[in-house]
């Protein structure tokens, strides 16, 4: 653990000065035979068991219930936040997400009440994947539709994997076993798709509803990895023909 440590922290030192490029995606899609059928899979999954279930889950959960339950995931990623922060660089923000991970902790009953945001310190997402890119190591990397998962390019399906095996807040503060990990990360998940389950059927009406999957995940992952800026086409100007 110590080696992977130092290894780590080596790297971040020698790839700070690093200048992030305009475009993080590959121009082609490779694997489109492949994401195609994926993003069908994912649509036909969403019409007959996604949607009625995160509907019944909508109806029953009231809306402030649903609330605490996504402020209490999102507390959990805080260290793993911090810790991509500090590897970024971006010491400013790492403590920041020390600072709201502690507030709410403590104050917002273990993360359920999210007070740390209306205190000036929102949530700011951050990622193994975007570590990568920061650093220079795998800027370039295509996109890929994953089943359930959705869409990703192969550096932050790669970064995802890494979050999930060294989550700090999963090994040392909930003490799980890795069936309850599962249950956790598949909690999570469900309660990112409850949140954007109504857009798909606005997807669903597009000319090519894959391609407006794609350049949708483009632009909003090319805000992230460039700190708000994109030169990702923008969807008004996008030809679907």
């Amino acid at each position: 653990m110590k080696k992977l440590t130092y290894l780590i922290f080596s790297i971040t030192l020698t790839s700070l000065s690093f200048q992030a490029i305009a475009n993080p995606f590959h121009s082609d899609d490779k694997y489109e035979k492949f994401n195609r059928s994926m993003f069908e899979f994912n649509l036909t999954f969403h019409d007959y068991i996604g949607e009625p279930v995160g509907n019944t889950y909508k109806k029953a959960v009231p809306q402030p219930a649903r609330n605490a339950v996504s402020n209490f995931f999102n507390n959990l990623k805080m260290p793993l936040n911090m810790t991509n922060n500090f590897l970024q660089g971006n010491v400013e923000k790492g403590l920041g997400d020390f600072m709201r991970f502690s507030i709410n902790t403590v104050f917002g009953f273990g993360g359920l009440i999210d007070i740390a945001t209306p205190a000036g310190l929102p949530y700011e997402k951050t990622d193994f994947g975007h570590t990568l890119y920061k650093w220079g190591i795998w800027d370039d990397s295509a996109f890929v539709m994953m089943p359930f998962l959705g869409g990703y390019t192969v550096r932050d399906l790669f970064g995802k994997g890494v979050d999930s095996s060294y989550d700090p807040t999963f090994s040392y503060i909930i003490q799980t076993t890795n069936d309850g990990r599962i249950a956790f990360t598949i909690g999570d998940g469900f309660d990112s798709y409850v949140k954007v389950i109504d857009l798909v059927d606005l997807v669903k009406t597009m000319p090519d509803p894959y391609i407006f999957y794609r350049e949708s995940y483009f632009q909003q992952r090319g805000r992230l990895l460039n700190d708000g800026k994109t030169t990702i086409t923008p969807l008004d100007d996008f030809d679907f023909d």
